[in-house]
């Protein structure tokens, strides 16, 4: 290995080295995934330093000799020329290179990987460059824990997600359809939920709720209350009001009450025929009705949020329902900064046939820029009856 040496005077070289410090500092601050990282890092190839060769080995990667011994050494290796590199590694030393350099990417919690780089021609490593080379891994050791810790919680809230979106049931001639947007499109979860049982004679039970907040700790209290209504629901057949009720107590019972609001919607099959709908509402959007003539209204009723208060009045509302309308739960973040006639408006407009297309068309004109979770539950009832 070269011996190191001072450089003889100050040059532009310096100040281009510099500049590739801020690039790189600029452009590592802007990844968000480990591949973004890899990425970027390509990129930096020749700016200030002239290589032809600049790469990321991650640790779950199969690094070369040279990476491989950088990694397990946690030391710098700097070869001049090919003959320097030929001599520590021969069996490197056929793939063309002429000056080399393998560092650690040392993170807080250990080794995360190496940073090869190398150039076509020889090479003398001044301090200074070797200390450019190093901040510069330095540089990458700090995105890449970021982007791993980014990685872990996206791991985490697919699975979250898969846990508390609620698979519909396949229930005889009922159509349903459900849509979900966080507004944390990293996390990818918030307070926001849905869920749909199945009851006896073909009794339908909706459910839709918002929990104050729109990251994982929002969907960890969410999934407490869906979890205490959801057995509520099979345990017995009360009413929807009694149904909040109980979620009500449980929900003040078991600690520091989580504030949420929420609908329980049974649609009940007549006997004579047609159906009705029971609901109660905390302190949530009131639900929608889509008849089959294409006539929209919201249903009115609305009682105290949950958490609020340890015993709330909770009432059950009906009305009757003709078959092949449409009953449509959403929270707050479907309408926004709107208001409800512009939802009935694109429900009155919507000509597709797919009730899941209803849905999607309900959220088009929705943008990225939102701050808040987003979730419909639709069933269409069986026409004719």
């Amino acid at each position: 290995m070269t011996s190191v040496r001072l450089p003889p005077e100050m040059t532009s070289a310096d100040i281009t080295r510099n500049l590739l410090l801020l690039r790189a500092s600029e452009t590592l601050s802007t990844t968000v995934t480990t591949s973004d990282v890899l990425q970027a890092v390509r990129h930096l190839r020749g700016t200030g330093l002239g290589a032809s060769h600049l790469q990321v080995v991650p640790m779950d990667a199969t690094p070369d000799p040279l990476a491989a011994r950088a990694i397990r050494e946690r030391r710098a290796f700097y070869f001049a020329d090919a003959a320097e590199l030929a001599a520590a590694f021969p069996a490197v030393s056929a793939l063309g290179r002429q000056a080399a350099a393998c560092l650690p990417v040392v993170g807080t919690v250990g080794v995360l990987g190496a940073l090869h780089l190398r150039w076509d021609m020889p090479r003398t490593f001044y301090v200074a460059e070797r200390a450019v080379i190093a901040t510069l891994a330095s540089y990458i050791a700090g995105a890449l824990e970021r982007a791993q810790r980014l990685d872990a919680r996206s791991g985490v809230a697919d699975i979250l997600q898969e846990a508390i979106l609620s698979r519909l049931p396949a229930v005889d001639r009922y159509e349903l359809a459900a849509h979900y947007l966080p507004a944390n499109r990293q996390e990818k979860v918030g307070g926001d939920w849905y869920d749909v049982v199945a009851g006896r004679a073909n009794q339908l039970i909706m459910v839709i709720g918002d929990v104050v907040g729109h990251d994982m700790a929002a969907a960890a209290r969410m999934g407490t209350l869906r979890s205490m209504l959801r057995a509520y629901i099979v345990d017995r057949h009360d009413s929807p009001a009694a149904l909040l009720r109980r979620l009500d107590a449980a929900n003040h019972a078991l600690g520091e009450p989580i504030m949420a609001t929420a609908i329980v919607a049974v649609i009940d099959a007549l006997d004579g025929g047609g159906y009705r709908l029971r609901w109660s509402n905390a302190g949530h959007p009131p639900p929608v009705v889509v008849h089959p003539d294409g006539t929209v209204r919201s249903l009115t009723g609305n009682d105290l949020l949950l958490g609020a208060r340890r015993v709330a009045r909770r009432r059950t509302w009906t009305t009757p329902l003709p078959g092949g309308s449409t009953v449509l739960l959403h929270t707050d973040g479907l309408v926004g900064r709107e208001t409800d006639d512009s939802l009935h408006r694109r429900l009155r407009t919507w000509r597709s046939v797919r009730l899941q297309d209803l849905l999607d068309d309900a959220v088009a004109d929705i943008g990225t820029d939102r701050d808040d979770d987003i979730a419909i539950l639709a069933a269409r009832l069986p026409a004719g009856r």
